[in-house]
């Protein structure tokens, strides 16, 4: 890092939120440096990075859904061009009915003129389009993918550490001071400086006070058995009670539980056999298990914007499972709140908090 230089910001956290939040910074001429520890604490390395845009067994879906996929589509696009590997995997998804007041949620969703792009019709429990059992029916909903999270953020990686703009370490709040002048972090001076670090907000003094709900997951890898046909896996997304996610080389991704109490980085064993007793009927064994842990807030909406003492201070954070899909949007908008004072949305405005 060059000595002595005042950076315009330091974003502490290279995960999906910190990386795309700084690749925009810096494309708009300001000077970043992003603090990571290396991934060593990063959900973003092990989420599965699903796009899907009507979540839980309700399919609600936010008023910002189509500007959030417009956005997707564009910035991995761009990024994927410009690495020259593809990030953003468009795959259908079967949902499968497990209660059947969901046949009258669906019908409620079909009558939406703007959200019947996202879904086509429905499918009797005898007749699934995929090998899965389905005893109430279901319905294929469009517009649904992942994202290859790891390949983004290690291009990402690469692309600050050639502009000078990452540097590994293990930030502590205590070593952040804050003065009338901006930031310093060791060395480090700026004139503002962005947390984007998931779930160690929770211990941030200066945002603290924002209602954090983390949510610990399991997720599982799984890989098929050799010499099963094609014909006996799904090759679309399955989402049920746990979803199940085809990715590359044959191999799947299996999700996800979600623990609000425990807060800890080691699998849970009753969440694992939780999530192969979901998938029994897919597929028999995972190969490999990893974890995921995931920042949510306790409203389920994201937390944007700047310290209500403190304007040298901001927060990028708060997405959680569906930050692969809102990400991209957020990060447009945090971009012109930050360089052209533009106001953020309302949901995600950290101002519909009072500061205790």
């Amino acid at each position: 890092m060059p000595e002595n230089k005042i950076y315009d910001y330091l974003i502490i956290g290279q995960g999906l939120a910190g990386s795309l939040l700084a690749w925009r910074l810096i494309n708009e001429g300001k000077s970043v440096c992003v603090l990571d520890d290396g991934h060593a604490s990063s959900s973003s390395m092990v989420a599965a990075g699903v796009i899907n845009p009507l979540a839980g067994k309700r399919f609600n879906h936010s008023p910002h859904i189509h500007v959030w996929l417009e956005a997707v589509g564009a910035t991995y696009t761009q990024l994927s061009r410009l690495a020259k590997q593809p990030f953003l995997q468009w795959v259908d998804m079967l949902r499968l009915f497990r209660e059947k007041d969901q046949h009258r949620y669906y019908e409620r969703l079909s009558g939406q003129e703007n959200i019947q792009l996202l879904i086509s019709g429905t499918f009797t429990p005898d007749h699934p389009p995929q090998p899965v059992a389905a005893p109430l029916g279901g319905f294929i909903q469009k517009h649904t993918g992942y994202v290859r999270i790891p390949s983004l953020l290690a291009f990402l990686a690469d692309w600050l550490k050639a502009r000078q703009a990452l540097e590994i370490a293990s930030v502590s709040s205590e070593d952040i001071s804050v003065d009338d002048h901006g930031v310093r972090y060791g060395r480090l001076r700026a004139g503002d400086i962005i947390f984007c670090d998931g779930y160690r907000s929770m211990k941030n003094p200066w945002f603290g006070y924002l209602p954090f709900a983390p949510d610990k997951g399991e997720i599982l890898t799984l890989q098929a058995r050799p010499g099963t046909g094609s014909a006996q896996l799904p090759d679309m997304i399955i989402n049920a009670a746990t979803w199940l996610l085809p990715v590359d080389n044959g191999a799947f991704r299996l999700g996800s539980t979600h623990n609000h109490r425990i807060q800890d980085n080691q699998p849970a064993a009753e969440g694992i056999q939780a999530l192969l007793e979901g998938m029994s009927r897919l597929l028999d064994h995972p190969e490999l298990l990893t974890l995921e842990k995931l920042p949510a807030t306790s409203d389920r909406q994201p937390f944007l914007g700047t310290h209500p003492v403190h304007p040298q201070l901001h927060i990028f954070n708060g997405f959680g499972a569906h930050g692969s899909l809102t990400i991209p949007w957020y990060s447009q908008q945090m971009t012109a709140f930050l360089l052209e004072g533009k106001t953020l949305p309302e949901n995600a405005d950290i101002k519909r908090f009072a500061r205790r």
